[in-house]
């Protein structure tokens, strides 16, 4: 119904131009947030600009997924008219010819919405936008971070794990050394919404260099799908899956001997949550074995040796 309806506005239009008619409707404009939470009170405010250059409005219709919920028509009384949205309502205190507002928004009204906007006689000329809103069910906890060893020895490698708890839509995580931005695991993006949660989980190798001066970079990560913040970038097509999904990075241990670690979950522009901070120390240099070799290649056996003959030496005026 809503795709015949569509077909016969684009037929008056052709028809109408034919004729020589000119347009009564124009700039028309859609403007939904892109995502917003879920629950309780939660609502979203869809707008609709447009310029009927002097012509009467006939009716503002605001459709979810090709179905009508909203209508606004001067002419009737009264003029606004409501159709089931499932699991929410609309505040008809605040919507009208221009904007209309949901509240108690869930999940399962994410989607395209469509603005159709018709002009009166003698034109009728009719007109339709759409963008998508995701409706953000975020995860309950912080994100949870954890790495194979929380100390390192230059020429290292590392392996820290993030995992986060399911929400809709999955979120995407950032890894942060000392405050800086190293790579993003982006979710998967399904063409079909199923409203399902989904947990996210990110690794991130990172390769202690033996260098003097503090610096970053990454060195390569491997998905498609994974972001690094570097000019540098390598894709191995030979690697196995696992290899595929992890992110690698390399540090160069600062004049501290001390690091940070972290990650950060995000859904859209709405959600942002940070894990636990931690922090990754360089070992301690280790003293020298009293039997092994020092510094010079000399044996301890021989350093004792020397120490008994100078004993010896010191002894020899008193006898």
């Amino acid at each position: 119904m809503f795709k015949m309806k569509r077909i016969c506005h684009l037929i008056f239009r052709l028809l109408f131009l034919l004729d020589g008619g000119v347009w009564s409707l124009r700039n028309l404009s859609i403007s939904v947030p892109r995502a917003v939470l879920s629950g309780e009170g939660q609502s979203a405010v869809l707008e609709c600009s447009y310029d009927l250059e002097g012509a009467p409005l006939y009716s503002i219709r605001w459709y979810k997924s090709e179905t009508e919920f909203y209508r606004y028509v001067p002419r009737e009384m009264p003029p606004s008219m409501v159709f089931p949205l499932p699991g929410a309502s609309v505040d008809l205190a605040q919507s009208d010819r221009n904007q209309v507002r949901i509240v108690n928004m869930n999940r399962r009204l994410s989607g395209d919405y469509q603005c159709e906007v018709s002009a009166d006689a003698p034109l009728f000329h009719t007109d339709i936008r759409s963008a998508p809103l995701t409706v953000v069910d975020p995860p309950f906890r912080a994100p949870h971070i954890s790495i194979s060893r929380d100390s390192y020895a230059r020429g290292d490698v590392l392996r820290a794990n993030c995992s986060i708890d399911e929400a809709y839509p999955a979120p995407n995580i950032t890894w942060i050394i000392d405050d800086h931005k190293v790579a993003e695991t982006i979710s998967w993006r399904v063409s079909d919404i199923d409203f399902k949660e989904r947990a996210a989980f990110s690794q991130l190798e990172i390769t202690i260099l033996e260098a003097e001066h503090y610096r970053m970079g990454i060195t390569y990560t491997s998905s498609n799908l994974n972001k690094v913040y570097h000019d540098h970038y390598i894709y191995d097509k030979d690697m196995n899956k696992e290899d595929r999904e992890l992110l690698r990075y390399t540090v160069v241990p600062p004049a501290s001997g001390q690091f940070s670690l972290s990650c950060v979950a995000t859904i859209y522009n709405i959600y942002a949550r940070k894990s636990e901070l931690l922090y990754i120390k360089e070992d301690a240099p280790l003293p020298a074995s009293v039997t092994g070799e020092d510094s010079s290649g000399v044996t301890a056996a021989c350093s004792a040796a020397l120490i008994v003959l100078c004993a010896c030496a010191s002894l020899l005026p008193s006898l």
